[in-house]
């Protein structure tokens, strides 16, 4: 097993919070992530005019990512007027 964030094998396990496995360094850093479905309804404006595959890999990126949801809407997003 490897860590999802740095890659590393040691000391890693599957941590509940950030629903990843994860070394402890890593685990340290990451924040408590959202499931699926909330991240979905969170991030999308309309989650049925976006395909299942990008909704899935903006979610593995976002999983893999020690940012907040709030912080990985704000970074990968922007506003159009």
């Amino acid at each position: 097993m490897h860590c999802r964030i740095c890659g590393t094998s040691k000391k890693v396990k599957y941590r509940r919070g950030p629903r990843m496995s994860l070394c402890p360094d890593c685990a340290a850093g990451t924040p408590k992530k959202a499931t699926y479905e909330g991240f979905t309804k969170r991030y999308w404006a309309d989650p049925a005019l976006v395909s299942e595959s990008i909704k899935r890999e903006f979610y593995n990126d976002y999983k893999t990512s020690k940012c907040t949801l709030h912080e990985y809407i704000d970074a990968t997003s922007s506003w159009i007027s």
